[in-house]
This record gives C-alpha cells, structure tokens and sequence, in this order.
C-alpha cells in the first residue's frame, strides 16, 4: 500500500522543504527551472516557461499551522515581487489545508492581479506524491521508520480520510467546542500513553464523527493514523498494529460494520490495547440499541453526543466566524446544529432531483409551496389542505401531468420521510399540519430563489389575522415590491389606514412619488406622527423644502423624534445651521436614532470640535460605533494621538473597515511602520482599496518601490484615481520614461492638474522639448506657477517672450518667488 508523503514533517527544515516540493513540481512539469534564492528570489522559487513563451511561477512557503497576518504579509510580498515580471500564472505551494477564512483571505487577494493565482496545498502535495511515488526515494532521511511508512500521522490525516463530508467549495465549516469536548479530549489523553479505546455513541448527523476528529486532531497528532478500507481488513490491520513501532490510532468511523462482519470482538480489541493502540470509533443511536450487549461496546464504555445542541452550544455556534454555522445556530432547538449542517446540502439536492418523471414530483411541489409560504410570512405550521391547494403552480411550471406526479399520499409521504436524526422536508407540526424544514428555507434565500409571484396572495388569503397579513405584505416590500403595492393597496382601499401609510413608503422607495404622495394626503391618517414623516421624507426628496420642513416640525411637534433629526438634516443641507442645531438638539434629548452623531458632524464643520467630540462620546455610550471613528478623526487633527489610537482600535479590532484604515494612517504618522504596514493589510483583506494606495505610499517612502508598485496598480484599477499619478511618479523616479508617460496622460485626463507638470518634465528628459512645451502651458494656464518657470527652460525664441513673461508675472503675482527672480532675469537678459 502507497503511504501519502510527509511533507508536514520536511517542512521543518524550509531548504528541504523547498528542494523537495521543486523535485516533485519537476516530475510533474518536465522544463521547470529551480531559482535559488541565496540572493534574493524576487518572489520566484521554481519558473516553468509555456509554450507561448509565458512564465508559470511557483512560489514555495514551508508554513505549517495557520496563514496568520504575518505569513499572509510575506505571502502578499513574494507575489507584489514576483507581478513585476509580468507571469501569467502564479502558484502558492504550503504544507497545510487553508481553513474557509483563509481561503476568502486567498480569494480576495486573486481580485487584486490581472493573472490567475492558484494555492496547492497538503491534500495536492499528498496526491501528487502518490502519483509520482519515486519521490520517496529521494528523501528518505525525512521518511519515518520503514515499520510504519504506509501510516500518515493524524496531523496529516485529512477529513475525508476520516470519512466527514466536505461542505460548499470543499471546506469544512468551523467546527464549534462541544460539551462533550472535555470528558472526551481526556479520555483521548489517557489512551494517548498507555492505550485504550473510546466510542462516541449518538443520533444520526449528531456530529459523531466531526467531535471526535478534532478530539483526535488536538490529542493524539504523533498517532499514526489508521483506517481500514474494508471491515474484512480489519484483522489484518490489527497485526500490522502489534508490529508498528509507534503509537497509532485506530479510527472506526459507524463501528456496525464491524461488529456485524464478526472481524472485531473482545480479541482483537485486547491485542490492540496492549499494543497501546488508541481505538477510536463512532456508533449510531439506533445500532447502539442493537449491539448494546455487545461485549466490546461494553468494554468501550460509550460516551454519548446529544443531538440538540445545548444553550452553550448554540451560544458559541452564533459567534462562530463562518456564516453557514452560525445560520445554522438559529435554526429551531429542536434540530440540532449539527443536523442542520449535515442536511442542508442534501434536502435541498434531493428537492431538486425529485422535480421530474419517475422522482417525487408531487412531494417537490408541496415542500416548495410550503418553502415559499413560509417565506412570504405565514408563521404558524401550514395545514395540508393549504399546501395541496398551492401545490398546484408549482406542479405546472414543472409539466405538470407530463411528469406523471405521484399520489397525494405518496408524496406526503416522501416529504415526510426522514432522512437525517429527526429531519424532513415537512416537519410533523401537529395533526395535519407541517413546518418547513428550516435550512430548506436558509437554502431557497441562498439560492436567491424567487418566492412565487402569486403565493403573495394565497398567502394573504391564507393569513389568520391582520397582523400576519402585514407581514406577508412587509416581507413583499423586500421581495416583490411592486406585488406589494397591490397588497397595501387592497388593505388601503378597505380603510386599513395603517396599510395607506405603508402603500406611500413602498411607492416612494419604487420612485412613484406622485402616487405615494396621494396615499399619504388622502388614505393614511395625516394626524399620524408617522405620516407626517413619511410625507415630509417624500417632500425633501422632491425638492419641495418649504412643505417638507412644515410637515417634519408638525410631525416633531406632534412627538416624532426621528422627525427632529430629519429636520436638523434637511436643514443642514439648506445652510440653516443654527436652526439645524437645535432641531437635532431636540432629536437628540429624545433619543433618536443618530441624532448625536449627526450633531456631532455639524458641530465639526462649524469648527466646535469639544462640542463635536461630546456628542460622538454620547453618541458612543449609546451604541454607535461610527461615532467612536468620528471622534477619533477630530482627535487626530488636533494630535492628540494618544486618545484617538484606542478609539480607533477598539473599533477596529472589532472589524470595523473605517477604523481600521485610520488606526493605519494613524501608526503611519507616529513612524509606526510595521504596525502601520500590517494594519493596511488588514485593511485590504477587509476589501478597502484605499488602503492598497496608502500601503504603496508608505512603501515608497520607506524605500521600498519594488512593493509599492504593485499596490498601486491594484489600487488604480480598484477605481482609485491618485494611483495613476503616484505610480506615474514612481516609474519617473526609475527612469522608466516610457511607462511614465503613458499613466502621466491618463492621470491628466481624469482631472490631475500635477500630471501636467510631470508629464512636461518626462517629455523634455526624452528629448521632446516641443511637447513638453505644450504640456506646460496648459499647466500655467491653471495655474502651476512651477509650469510657469518650467516653459522658461524650453521657451526661448523672441516670439516667445510676451507670452512667457505674462505667465511668469501671473506666478510671481500669486507669490511664487522664484517665478519673479526668473522674470527680473529676464527683463535684465531683454
């Protein structure tokens, strides 16, 4: 049996590590070209040339562990080095599996260059090993001892060797600390030295395999790792076991198999505790029940995994930082996280396969007209007369008799058959009522599945009260807002004047201002606060300011505190500013929502910044993180560094992108480079493209072109236009003439008056005085006075003499110095 190659193990030493990967990569690109990095690789480990003369370049990083930031910094260094050579490909190579934030961390970072990036990490080192299985040979002072070279270590055991199933993308999602953990990771801890075996007994998708795994991963890493193929395996792997030299574990993923094959009894568990083999296994709740008497099930002294998760459990399910666990983690009690996360995939493949002739097409059709009721806002368990009223216009779009649909009874039954611990498509609810499996639903809004344009009014039809009827016309609003119109406006017209207030919110966000107009004025109640507010919104929008600004302070003085800030708002914007200050004032006292931030930005452009920084600090106390940023800003333009840091790091080590940037720019500032540098990564990680231009400019001026040149393409096609002028300045600097011209015109076509200046300079060191000339005059013309005295350098004919001494007297008008020595020379040349 082929082992898998230990590259984890040959990564300790990076040379070997390096050499070995560069051997593997020549077996399986004939003509790759090691550099050898002595002198500086410029990002370049191994260059394999294409047929067309483009370069494939691999770079090798021995990391083992996690891509912490500062791994991912030398990551993003090797590649800013190796972009400058122009590569059409790009390869990261590590001994390690990335977790699913290091591969949204890889994937951002392929959206900053022109070239595919690729990351090949332990699993494709692993299987290309076994493909080109002379590599072992060559390394075989790495390789373990030959008594157990076909065993990986459990560090090195991949999930599916383990068996668990890979989710979306092929990552596992985060896994979540269980309650179990530690009775179970101790457990593990005592088998560690002396032998033992524990099994993790519980329902189906109860997480069985998931727990024990990590339990594994974390207790045992030196183990080796060994998992039959087949049962009938097992008693030839139980002697391999007794003749390994080192520790092993034996992992048994469902132990039914074995027991029911006969091949493992209280023999061969014996033989392998005195081996001190670490027996590992995992049994089924309902194959428990039949093997409870079982001598070794007995022996092994099972521990039991719930399969619904306790309040703790969920708790630190919802901080978990991967979205599909902590969607998960909402889900009813009832199922368990776990559950949720095993069955979500497969319900909602196998809705999609049962939409045909020969599957289940009637089922199908009743799970989705319950999925998209649910959706539309019926809130209690649908009855089955519901669904086989609506099941029908799914069952059409589908084929309808062409699929030759299932009985109703059938396709009941296929809805309600359970597939994993407790879990359905329909959820017995009660006697002849069903609620929809939740993830079915998580997968629909995924999915961006539309809800079905006419569900909207079964499900209004379907509502028991008014209430329920808002909330499928509410859940419309986002959905389908133009059914929704129709929805208010059935309930407006019936005098449901609650329902009038929200046809004019609806028609306004859809643009039907004239409309939403009326159904305020003359269906809503416009003694109402709230309608008073909505009209005075919708007034301010159309420009109407004198109406808007009656109907907001009748709707303040009628209680409205949004009303206030709204005012104070609208009021800023008409220059009213000491009106606007009291009205937000008013807002404020009232607890509105964003009035003191509000009044802080308005006390800020007035130049009050003690006033200012009070109300951001009220404003903070209350819950608004902005206002944290906002008042750090104000601290930093009076230098009061010291303050503003920890503003601005509390917020952004909470991930806020804003303060985030300004942490940076406040570290650049001190001289902080590194902290600076690592900051901007955080920055550009987190999406903000201006920090891809400011980490470029802190390259530069700390010496360091090289990195900075790459930053600032990424930032310029990221839409930051400065790039083009800074980067433009950057090639001048190096003499790259040609390159500088080119991004010089594309800077001054887009407004950059500086580009003028330096695109004349580029002309005139090539040799093309004339066009340097012109250039340089649309620049004085605006205004550059150093223009001005540029042209004298290249405007020498008599002809031109007016011209340069009106340019020249303009710029030493506006004060610039040199300009008036070089017309006092040449009035005294004249």
């Amino acid at each position: 049996m082929m082992r898998s190659f230990h590259w984890e193990e040959l990564a300790q030493d990076h040379r070997a590590f390096e050499h070995g990967v560069s051997v593997l990569l020549s077996m399986v690109h004939p003509g790759l070209r090691r550099v050898n990095g002595d002198g500086g690789d410029g990002g370049r480990d191994a260059v394999l040339e294409l047929s067309d003369g483009a370069l494939h370049v691999f770079q090798i990083k021995s990391f083992t562990g996690r891509l912490n930031s500062g791994r991912r910094r030398k990551i993003r260094d090797s590649l800013a080095r190796a972009a400058q050579k122009g590569p059409a490909r790009w390869t990261l190579v590590v001994p390690l599996d990335p977790t699913s934030i290091e591969w949204d961390w890889f994937d951002r970072l392929c959206g900053y260059y022109s070239f595919p990036l690729e990351l090949r990490g332990l699993c494709e080192l692993q299987a290309m090993s076994l493909e080109h299985p002379a590599i072992e040979g060559l390394f075989q002072a790495q390789a373990p001892p030959p008594t157990s070279i076909d065993r990986p270590y459990v560090a090195d055991a991949t999930p599916i060797e383990a068996g668990l199933r890979m989710g979306e993308g092929g990552r596992l999602t985060d896994y979540v600390e269980r309650d179990i953990d530690c009775a179970l990771r101790a457990r593990l801890g005592r088998a560690a030295d002396s032998g033992g075996a524990v099994l993790l007994v519980g329902d189906s998708a109860a997480g069985k395999t998931r727990t024990l795994y990590e339990a594994m991963r974390a207790k045992l890493p030196h183990h080796r790792f060994v998992r039959p193929v087949h049962a009938s395996e097992l008693s030839q792997v139980v002697v391999e076991i007794a003749r390994m030299s080192q520790p092993c574990v034996l992992w048994l993923d469902e132990l039914s198999p074995y027991l029911e094959d006969g091949c493992f009894g209280a023999s061969e568990l014996g033989q392998l505790i005195r081996s001190k083999a670490a027996v590992l296994a995992t049994l089924d709740a309902a194959a428990h029940d039949r093997w409870t008497c079982s001598v070794v099930v007995e022996q092994m002294e099972p521990l039991i995994l719930e399969r619904r998760w306790s309040t703790a459990e969920r708790d630190r399910s919802r901080r978990s930082p991967d979205p599909r666990v902590t969607q998960a983690a909402e889900a009813d009690p009832s199922l368990g996280v776990a559950e949720c996360l095993t069955v979500a995939p497969r319900l909602w493949r196998e809705l999609a396969l049962a939409d045909r002739a020969g599957g289940n097409p009637r089922g199908a059709a009743l799970t989705r007209a319950g999925i998209d009721l649910a959706r539309a806002g019926i809130s209690g368990p649908l009855s089955s007369a519901l669904l086989l009223d609506t099941h029908s216009l799914y069952l059409a779009d589908g084929g309808g008799p062409l699929l030759r649909p299932e009985p109703p009874q059938d396709a009941f039954a296929w809805a309600r058959k359970v597939r994993c611990g407790v879990s359905s498509m329909l959820l017995p609810a009660g006697e002849g009522t069903w609620n929809i499996h939740p993830q079915l639903m998580a997968e629909a809004q995924r999915s961006d599945v539309p809800v079905h344009a006419l569900i909207w009014f079964r499900a209004m039809e379907a509502a028991d009260d008014i209430d329920e009827m808002f909330a499928v016309a509410l859940n419309a609003n986002d959905h389908a807002p133009s059914i929704a119109v129709a929805l208010w406006r059935v309930m407006a017209e019936a005098g449901v004047r609650r329902a009038a207030n929200n046809l004019g919110v609806v028609l306004a966000r859809l643009g039907r201002y004239a409309e939403a107009e009326e159904a305020y004025r003359t269906q809503a109640d416009t003694a109402d606060p709230t309608v008073l507010l909505n009209l005075g919104n919708l007034l301010g929008k159309t420009d109407r300011y004198e109406e808007a600004i009656e109907a907001l302070h009748e709707a303040g003085t009628r209680g409205n505190a949004v009303a206030w800030n709204n005012l104070g708002l609208l009021l800023m914007h008409a220059g009213q500013l000491d009106h606007a200050e009291t009205c937000l004032r008013s807002a404020a006292l009232a607890n509105a929502a964003d009035a003191e931030f509000n009044l802080g930005v308005l006390l800020g452009n007035l130049g009050r910044s003690e006033e200012a920084m009070a109300a951001y600090a009220r404003a903070s106390a209350a819950g608004d993180t902005d206002a944290e940023v906002n008042w750090g800003i104000l601290l930093t333009e009076e230098s009061r560094w010291a303050e503003a840091e920890p503003l601005f790091r509390g917020r952004a080590e909470a991930g806020h992108k804003e303060a985030i940037l300004c942490l940076a720019n406040l570290l650049k500032a001190n001289g902080r480079v590194e902290e600076a540098a690592a900051w901007y990564g955080r920055a550009i990680d987190a999406g903000d493209e201006r920090a891809l231009f400011n980490l470029a400019n802190l390259h530069r001026d700390t010496g360091r072109p090289d990195m900075a040149e790459p930053l600032y393409r990424a930032a310029a096609d990221a839409g930051v236009d400065s790039a083009w002028l800074n980067l433009a300045l950057l090639l001048k600097r190096q003499q790259r003439l040609d390159e500088a011209e080119s991004l010089l015109k594309h800077a001054a076509a887009h407004g950059h008056a500086d580009a003028l200046l330096h695109l004349g300079d580029v002309l005139r060191k090539m040799g093309r005085s004339h066009e340097a000339a012109t250039h340089w005059r649309l620049a004085a013309d605006a205004g550059d006075t150093t223009a001005a005295i540029a042209l004298a350098t290249v405007l020498t004919s008599d002809a031109d003499r007016p011209y340069l001494r009106e340019v020249l007297q303009r710029a030493t008008d506006a004060g610039d110095t040199g300009a008036a020595l070089v017309l006092t020379a040449l009035d005294a040349e004249s």
